[in-house]
């Protein structure tokens, strides 16, 4: 067999060895990004079952910051003229909302049926925290409801305030990247106010967007730390160069066909390791790290030792070596990128 075909046909199956672990539960987007509950994942907003009978409806939205998370508020004002209805709220509040004297409130849970699979598309057409979501498991918000509010004509100007935890997004680190909320209502709105929505010393960037679609009225926040977001984006880049710069250099290697090159070659193989996963868009378990990295470096190590020679042929000197450049390796993978997950 020609030996730089033979070269060749290593590092492919070299590659794919690479590529059918991604399959095994060692990888992963749960060991890069932190899992989020689904079901906390909800809109927030205000549902009449008779929004006709609604007017003067406004919202401020605001938010306050708590020691450990922050709090969207929402103050609400609307005049209801019409049959005895409801209103549900949409998510879950944080604080005891105080109705105008008069009105019953009745906890009751419920998931509301309706357009909201259309809502959540064109919600999600247009969130730029979108990929973070995927990321985390969240596809779509829940139009779920813990309070119901009786609506009549014996109070007409309904006044009151919901706290309610916007939805967090973090990195593998549970370092916070952004956070979304989003009001809807099928109600007409007259005006929605936003006040306060970041800090001035805080370099979280905070962008808002008001539709109709689907007969609701939605308008979403989003507060993003786009210095960390793009900080993670930076790191995939570099990861992408390494990978690229070490296969083509290795092909290159390869082409050369020179006997001392090989041992270049290795090193320019085991670098595809630690790069290739974070290019597949791929997390990696400490586990893996400390028991699979090992094993592929010393499989690269001796694909390179068989490099060198005309045909398949290991020796015990080629084993040896070959399991001292693994221990190398595993050396500096420990301090480069076990160690840090640590602290």
């Amino acid at each position: 067999m020609n030996r730089k075909f033979k070269n060749l046909l290593l590092l492919g199956i070299f590659l794919v060895i690479m590529f059918a672990t991604t399959f095994t539960g060692a990888f992963g987007h749960k060991y890069e990004w932190p899992q989020m509950d689904k079901e906390d994942a909800m809109f927030h907003g205000l549902i009449f079952d008779e929004p006709s009978n609604v007017s003067n409806l406004m919202v401020t939205r605001s938010i306050e910051n708590d020691p450990h998370s922050p709090m969207v508020r929402y103050d609400v004002e609307f005049t209801y003229e019409g049959n005895n209805s409801n209103m549900r709220l949409l998510g879950v509040p944080i604080r005891h909302v105080f109705f105008p004297k008069g009105v019953a409130v009745h906890r009751s849970n419920a998931t509301l049926k309706g357009e909201y699979d259309k809502l959540n598309q064109h919600l999600f057409e247009k969130l730029k925290t979108r990929d973070l979501l995927n990321k985390q498991g969240i596809s779509s918000l829940k139009a779920s409801s813990q309070i119901r509010i009786p609506l009549t004509n014996e109070v007409s100007e309904y006044a009151f305030s919901v706290y309610e935890e916007p939805l967090p997004m973090y990195s593998r680190n549970y370092e916070k990247l952004a956070d979304l909320s989003v009001f809807v209502t099928n109600a007409r709105m007259d005006r929605f106010t936003d006040n306060n929505l970041v800090n001035k010393e805080s370099k979280v960037k905070a962008q808002t967007k008001s539709d109709i679609q689907a007969g609701f009225y939605e308008n979403y926040l989003e507060r993003i730390h786009e210095k960390k977001i793009n900080s993670i984006a930076l790191r995939k880049n570099i990861f992408t160069a390494v990978f690229i710069v070490s296969l083509l250099a290795a092909l290159v290697l390869i082409v050369l066909d020179k006997d001392k090159l090989f041992t270049l070659a290795m090193v320019l193989i085991m670098l595809m390791i630690p790069s290739f996963y974070p290019v597949m868009d791929v997390g990696v378990s400490t586990q893996a790290m400390l028991l699979l990295y090992p094993v592929l470096a010393f499989v690269a190590a001796v694909f390179t030792k068989l490099m060198a020679y005309d045909r398949i042929k290991i020796g015990t000197k080629d084993l040896k070596q070959s399991l001292g450049f693994t221990i190398i390796f595993f050396i500096v993978n420990v301090l480069l990128f076990i160690l840090p997950r640590a602290f």
